[in-house]
């Protein structure tokens, strides 16, 4: 009965630091600061998004999460509860709704956003999601001066 007790303590005790370690590496991982961050590619809107319509495989590989600077004629800026897209839309379609690129912006961006001038030339910096079928998504986006 002695050597199942010590077995059991070393297991227990075993169990508990493997538990801290993940949770200090893994789960309580510092989050990647986007906006301080080098993009590993400077693109327009129009060549990602035909990039994406010719080769979604082989685009999306080179994309999907990295982060992307873009640079675009803004279509509109979008107000979802707290948070705001900015939108390059790339395909009007009135019945299933517009082919896109949305940027969903940091928090700190956003009053910046809402008061940039339609049909202006813009630069935003994002995280890439990938391609949905309808739009290429960017979230954690920052606006670049």
């Amino acid at each position: 009965m002695n050597k199942l007790v010590k077995i059991g303590i070393i297991l227990a005790v075993t169990g508990f630091i493997a538990a801290v370690l993940v949770w200090k590496f893994y789960v309580n991982k510092p989050h990647d600061n986007i906006e301080k961050a080098k993009p590993a590619y400077s693109i327009s809107v129009e060549k990602i998004w035909l990039q994406y319509n010719t080769d979604l495989k082989t685009t999306d590989s080179l994309y999907t999460g990295k982060v992307v600077q873009l640079s675009g004629t803004l279509s509109r800026v979008e107000n979802s509860d707290s948070l705001v897209y900015v939108v390059f839309v790339m395909e009007a379609d009135s019945m299933f709704g517009d082919k896109s690129i949305r940027c969903e912006m940091l928090q700190k961006f956003n009053d910046v956003a809402t008061t940039l001038t339609l049909d202006t030339p813009v630069n935003i910096k994002g995280f890439c999601n990938g391609f949905d079928g309808t739009d290429v998504k960017l979230n954690k986006c920052s606006i670049v001066k």
